[in-house]
């Protein structure tokens, strides 16, 4: 049952990664372009864009999230440009979990997959799930990596609405080039 949970806490983490957004001083570089940050903590560090901003994940299993301060709804609080990471003690294989976690989730008519499949993040092999999410008409799109290390899955989710995931590739592939277990 707990292999379950991790999928659907995940999801339900992208829905609270919110603009519970700390504020943070303007790291504009030389050039006029923002200086990348660095965040490190619970094991993890990784870089993201300048523009960018620590948010707060309301799920157990978060480690860290930033987000797009410019995708915050102000109606909501909420960003839909956002990188939760998570962590959690794997009790099975990595390939066991994540396809349960997948499974149940694709049950589910709200969630549609586009790809799954094997990729890397550095020096890490991983899996990967793609997939779309109808949120009352509201369609994201998100990109979750698996990693196993220590007997433990490190799970990084970037979201962004379906029509604006593309534009925010860089930005995603920024952050996952820069991941790294310490």
């Amino acid at each position: 049952m707990k292999k379950y949970i991790l999928g659907i806490v995940l999801i339900i983490a992208v829905i609270f990664v919110s603009g519970c957004i700390t504020s943070s001083s303007d790291n504009s570089g030389a050039n006029g372009t923002d200086t990348p940050k660095t965040l490190a903590k619970n094991g993890v560090l990784i870089k993201y864009p300048g523009s960018w901003v620590v948010a707060n994940s309301g799920s157990n299993d978060s480690i860290m999230a930033v987000a797009d301060p410019k995708s915050k709804d102000a109606s909501t609080g909420f960003s839909s440009v956002n990188v939760n990471i998570e962590r959690k003690n794997l009790s099975s294989s990595l390939d066991t979990y994540f396809n349960q976690t997948y499974s149940k989730l694709f049950s589910n008519s709200s969630y549609s997959p586009i790809a799954i499949g094997n990729t890397s993040v550095g020096s890490y092999n991983a899996l990967e799930a793609i997939y779309t999410q109808d949120d009352n008409g509201s369609v994201k799109q998100h990109r979750a990596i698996w990693i196993e290390n220590n007997n433990e899955v490190f799970v990084i989710l970037c979201t962004a609405p379906q029509d604006d995931f593309q534009n925010q590739l860089k930005n995603f592939e920024f952050i996952l080039s820069n991941f790294k277990i310490t």
